[in-house]
């Protein structure tokens, strides 16, 4: 078919690819914000007018949600249609086929059909919503048509729940925003400053097109925003722009608010039975966000309280108990300090319960997610098979260290191959240290074989996940799944990196990222106080930024160069290099 044929060049992206889910978001809310911005505030805006910023990001917008539809098309149209596949049982040919349940056959074709329909219309309603209409504005007469152009893409209003459902659930994946409180106040926010945005603009809006029929006093014109010229025999009367854009939006938008949350200090008032009706709409829509989100917030708080109260309550009993049996305060802290590190992760819930109540299969699949790739890391086992590795998986014990404990002593036989998890380790000679173990850091590998006493003691430096491989259990492993040519060759690395002291040095972590730790590197790790200041910097950084971000797209707008402010300027790259040296920190310590 032609529909086929035409769309048969256009790839559409994997069901898991983020970034389409991200361009939707965003440039549907550029369009929601955009659009009613410059209906208010910019009439005179065309396509190719003055505003370049506005139509690159037009352009950008449409190519985008253009590919997005074709996309879309092309997925209903290349897909067979499902009422065409019949769940029938067939006699030879020439014969009808037989259809065991004609009753609820008939309502799953009909069920399958009205899907087919609506995929039709979604997909039509798609191609309606993205057409670039406001290029059809130069065949109109008058001004400021190019605005109302846009109207159709307003629409994309019905598909930004799902956009943000699919960003929130992306967030959730990677381990944001894994409340789903969290997540609907996150949400409720966004809905309050959208509103915000639209009531502000229809406020101006309303105003603006009352002055224009000559109306006596608007609310824009008693703040002195702008003043009207009229002369006599003229059906509209002339707009004078006193303000900048940017104060114009500013009161508009902060009249929005106080306007949805029903503070209203009164220094801007309707003026105009149509100012009063928007403001009667304003406040409505106001009301109904606000206790959405209050009463959210309310069952966030309360659903975090009361884990956090029934983790109090656990912690004063044990705590009672330790100072009953005479505990030493040092370890008194340290299982405080335990339980606290425990909070902060599961924020109180019982991991190995949680692990306990899956089946046998579910707890093997989460067992080898978290320990096999780690285990597979052995020199020793590059030619491992998955049966092998899951066995070893089984025999391998996971310990958490609190700060300063020792996982290996001076002098200790080392029990057999460890490997790091999660947080850092330190290899010590004495007072000093050696050597720094991380994630798939391993010290010892050579002990599954080779019987070796520490000349090493190897000690946690924060809260740190390690894997202990027992070599006895390793040996019972490998002795019942391996041949003797396997267990020979394994025997053979082991001797090679215990007597080979290069290839002894990769063993014990002795790669690029675990060399001896000099004055500048013990100042820029995370624990240090200088990263502490840093952390304090970028924060601060951060709030700079939202204050002049919006003070730079307002000069974007009004097409005022930069250099005018420099200060600004010389602010803004500052920033630019402080961050970039931020993510040189996170990325290298």
């Amino acid at each position: 078919m032609l529909s086929t044929w035409l769309l048969k060049p256009f790839k559409p992206p994997p069901e898991n690819a983020e970034w389409i889910h991200w361009g939707r978001a965003i440039f549907a809310t550029y369009f929601l914000t955009s659009i009613p911005f410059r209906i208010s505030f910019l009439p005179e805006f065309e396509p190719t007018g003055q505003f370049p910023g506005f139509v690159v990001l037009d352009l950008a917008s449409t190519t985008f949600f253009s590919y997005d539809t074709i996309c879309l098309a092309q997925l209903h149209w290349n897909s067979p249609r499902e009422d065409s596949i019949i769940p029938t049982t067939y006699e030879p040919k020439n014969e009808e086929p037989i259809i065991e349940d004609r009753e609820n056959f008939d309502e799953t074709v009909l069920f399958k059909q009205k899907r087919h329909v609506r995929n039709r219309w979604r997909v039509l309603f798609s191609f309606v919503i993205t057409v670039p209409l406001e290029y059809s504005s130069y065949l109109l007469e008058g001004k400021d048509q190019a605005n109302y152009c846009m109207i159709n893409k307003l629409f994309r209003l019905f598909y930004l729940k799902s956009y943000l459902e699919y960003l929130s659930m992306i967030l959730g994946s990677k381990g944001h925003l894994k409340n789903v409180g969290f997540r609907r106040t996150w949400a409720l926010f966004f809905a309050m400053a959208l509103a915000g945005h639209w009531c502000g603009c229809g406020f101006y809006y309303v105003s603006r097109k009352q002055a224009e029929k000559g109306v006596a006093m608007t609310w824009p014109e008693a703040a002195g925003l702008y003043s009207i010229s009229s002369s006599e025999g003229a059906t509209e009367s002339v707009l004078i722009i006193e303000a900048t854009l940017f104060e114009s939006y500013i009161q508009s938008l902060y009249w929005a608010y106080i306007t949805m949350i029903t503070t209203g200090f009164g220094d801007i008032v309707p003026l105009t039975i149509q100012e009063t009706v928007w403001c009667i709409f304003s406040m409505l829509v106001g009301v109904f966000i606000t206790a959405l989100t209050i009463a959210n917030l309310q069952q966030l708080v309360t659903s975090l309280d009361a884990s956090r109260l029934r983790f109090q309550r656990e912690m004063e009993m044990m705590k009672k108990f330790l100072r009953y049996r005479l505990v030493p305060v040092s370890l008194q802290n340290r299982i405080t300090s335990f339980f606290d590190h425990q909070w902060d992760i599961l924020k109180g819930e019982d991991e190995q319960k949680f692990l306990f109540e899956l089946p046998q299969s579910l707890q093997q699949q989460v067992t080898n997610f978290m320990c096999r790739d780690i285990i597979a890391s052995l020199s020793i086992l590059r030619k491992a098979n998955t049966s092998l590795l899951n066995a070893l998986v089984e025999c391998t014990e996971m310990n958490t260290y609190s700060p300063n404990d020792e996982i290996v002593k001076v002098g200790e036989k080392i029990r057999g191959a460890i490997l790091i998890s999660r947080g850092e380790a330190e290899v010590m000679k004495g007072a000093m240290v050696e050597r720094k173990l991380r994630r798939l850091d391993r010290f010892a590998e050579e002990c599954l074989f080779v019987d070796k006493v520490s000349f090493h003691s190897v000690r946690s430096k924060g809260f740190s996940e390690v894997l202990i491989l027992p070599s006895v259990l390793f040996q019972r492993v490998i002795n019942f799944q391996c041949d003797e040519d396997h267990i020979a060759q394994m025997k053979e690395t082991s001797y090679a990196l215990a007597k080979n002291g290069a290839k002894a040095n990769k063993l014990f972590g002795l790669s690029d990222d675990l060399a001896r730790i000099n004055s500048f590197e013990k100042h820029c790790l995370p624990s240090s106080r200088f990263r502490k200041i840093w952390d304090i910097l970028v924060l601060i950084g951060l709030v700079m930024y939202v204050f002049f971000l919006p003070i730079s797209f307002m000069h974007l707008i009004e097409n005022s160069p930069l250099m005018e402010t420099p200060v600004l300027l010389i602010i803004e790259y500052v920033l630019d290099a402080f961050f970039v040296a931020d993510a040189v920190f996170n990325f290298h310590f």
